[in-house]
């Protein structure tokens, strides 16, 4: 599978967002993950600051 795991990087340190996300949208300041069953997590106030396709790793931070 193509799954990659959401990290949200905060002053607080890095936490996952969602595990096995198959669907990142950038919607403007807002992110939305997608799983494989279409469970949704909504993360305001972020952007993506990396992808890493090697290790199937998506990195937000905060605005």
């Amino acid at each position: 599978m193509c799954e990659s795991t959401v990290l949200l990087k905060s002053a607080e340190g890095i936490s996952t967002v969602m595990p096995e996300a198959v669907t990142v949208r950038d919607e403007g300041g807002v992110i939305r993950c997608v799983d494989i069953i279409g469970r949704e997590v909504i993360i305001d106030g972020a952007r993506i600051s990396e992808i890493d396709m090697l290790r199937h790793r998506v990195l937000l931070s905060r605005l």
